[in-house]
């Protein structure tokens, strides 16, 4: 549901306040700036990538109707705007669609370090680069419905908006791109046998330092 004060803010840039779409870049920057990185796998090229999706949602919020929220339409203007990317670079885009049936268990979320001490911090520092590596392996639709669902957290129906396909389709890639990074991730530990543990102790030691008095992490 839309806050008062977001509607009187696209009201106002309607009109050409870019003070009042200051306002709304100051409330959205970091979740668009997150998803670019997410979708680029390059911090450069997302916060490119986020600067032109505000510059063109300046530009289109006349066009803005209310129908779906202001994040939702954000971001699919951003995805958009990256999907024409992959174009220009002819990156290939092969669809598995029509080959994938989908198995409901999601996959954990880990890409946030969890621990204050170094020692956790570098492990999961590392560990993030590795699932952002894999992440960045997955076929472009696949990973763009993962980092939509999974990472910003929209439902089927906003991600389906966002993206523009049906709800079986959008279910069927989240579905397939998690059983796609669950093989990733068990080939890994294959073939370092151990490094995923090592970095579950180190968030069970952070959560235990937590317990006894120290410093809580905020993220």
């Amino acid at each position: 549901m839309m806050l008062s004060e977001e509607k009187t803010w696209i009201a106002l840039c309607v009109d050409g306040d870019r003070q009042a779409f200051e306002q709304l870049v100051l409330r959205y920057e970091k979740k668009i700036v997150a998803a670019a990185w997410r979708l680029c796998g390059d911090r450069e090229e997302g916060e490119d990538l986020a600067q032109e999706t505000f510059l063109r949602a300046w530009r289109a919020i006349a066009g803005y109707r209310g129908q779906a929220s202001f994040h939702t339409w954000l971001m699919t203007i951003l995805t958009n705007l990256w999907r024409d990317r992959l174009r220009r670079n002819r990156l290939p885009q092969e669809s598995l669609d029509e080959t994938v049936e989908g198995e409901e268990s999601r996959m954990q979320k880990q890409f946030r370090d969890e621990g204050p001490g170094p020692e956790s911090l570098a492990e999961s520092h590392a560990l993030q680069a590795i699932l952002s590596g894999m992440l960045q392996e997955l076929p472009p639709e696949y990973k763009e419905a993962l980092i939509l669902r999974d990472i910003q957290g929209f439902s089927y129906e906003e991600v389906a908006v966002i993206t523009g396909s049906n709800l079986g389709t959008v279910k069927s890639r989240i579905n397939r791109s998690r059983s796609m990074m669950k093989e990733k991730v068990l080939a890994y530990q294959e073939q370092n046998p151990g490094f995923f543990r090592l970095s579950q102790a180190g968030k069970a030691k952070a959560a235990t330092s937590q317990a006894e008095g120290g410093e809580p992490y905020e993220g």
